[in-house]
């Protein structure tokens, strides 16, 4: 194969080796500038047709977002749909603007930091399609007051940015729906009911599993859609279900909190790319809901009010 990146076509560089993952044995850990930090199956980095010409910026900008945010993803021909799900891409100039300020703040150690942006290499965090597009937001968000520079492509959020950031958070926490990605066993039944409910529902959120609505659409639209409209995703790893770890990823793409859990007999199972995560380690549903409680008291200050929440 030749040393070009399979998503943005340049140079990168390749390291063989085994992937140890189910969904492929053999690939390459790949070094883009653009890209980031990935891992391609075999078939995947060979595949002309994984992506299309007209894709290629958004997947170029999913995969180097999750490796901002410390992930390294694993393409395959089997998984790359899900990896397109798993980040919610601005739609509209407006909101890429909104996210290059949140980047911003997020990469700045202090609010007086000046974070560089390289033109020739950067442009996929905004999922843009070169340089001039990403030099076009830039300019954009200079001329709003929301960021300043240096004049040497380093920036920072000015004191409209700051205003501008904290009304999208804001925004972000409006919604009082907690969403609890886990295993549908019937040996976590108790846990759900006296654990993650009521510590959810003593902290003023309203908790959802999706196997308990009613609804007509498809199991995996009704995920999407109700992790859209969540405030907070709790992820259970208790019996390693594939679909807590897309659920928890998707929630991250879009900015939404997230808080992990693992029953004491589960951790030595955990997933190498999640184990970095801080999660909540609990033994029962008592124990569950205390440090439940605890942690949404500590990580996210601003909540629903509590007891404005309807009976579940």
């Amino acid at each position: 194969m030749d040393t070009k990146c399979p998503i943005c076509l340049e140079p990168a560089q390749f390291a063989p080796g085994r992937l140890e993952t189910p969904e492929a044995t053999t690939g390459y850990a790949v070094s883009c500038e653009r890209c980031g930090e990935y891992l391609i199956s075999m078939v995947a980095a060979t595949d002309r047709g994984l992506v299309s010409d007209e894709k290629r910026h958004i997947l170029s900008g999913i995969v180097r977002n999750r490796f901002e945010q410390g992930e390294t993803v694993l393409i395959t021909t089997k998984n790359i749909k899900a990896i397109f799900d798993s980040m919610a891409v601005p739609s509209d100039p407006i909101e890429t603007i909104d996210w290059l300020l949140n980047y911003l703040s997020r990469k700045a150690s202090k609010a007086s930091d000046y974070v560089p942006v390289n033109l020739n290499t950067d442009y996929p965090i905004l999922f843009a399609k070169d340089l001039e597009e990403l030099n076009y937001y830039l300019q954009k968000a200079k001329e709003l007051e929301y960021i300043e520079s240096t004049g040497a492509h380093a920036y920072r959020l000015d004191t409209e940015g700051w205003r501008k950031l904290i009304e999208l958070r804001k925004e972000e926490r409006k919604s009082d729906q907690a969403f609890v990605a886990m295993w549908f066993d019937p040996s976590l039944d108790e846990v759900w009911e006296n654990g993650f409910k009521l510590a959810l529902k003593e902290t003023g959120y309203n908790p959802i599993r999706v196997d308990l609505t009613e609804h007509n659409e498809k199991i995996c639209d009704r995920i999407i859609a109700e992790i859209r409209k969540s405030g907070l995703v709790i992820a259970d790893f208790t019996g390693q279900r594939g679909g807590v770890y897309f659920e928890a990823g998707f929630a991250m793409g879009l900015g939404t909190p997230v808080i992990w859990t693992c029953r004491d007999t589960d951790v030595e199972k955990l997933h190498f790319d999640t184990r970095q995560y801080n999660h909540i380690v609990w033994s029962d549903s008592a124990d569950l809901k205390k440090k439940l409680i605890n942690r949404i008291e500590a990580t996210l200050p601003i909540r629903p009010r509590r007891g404005l929440l309807e009976a579940v």
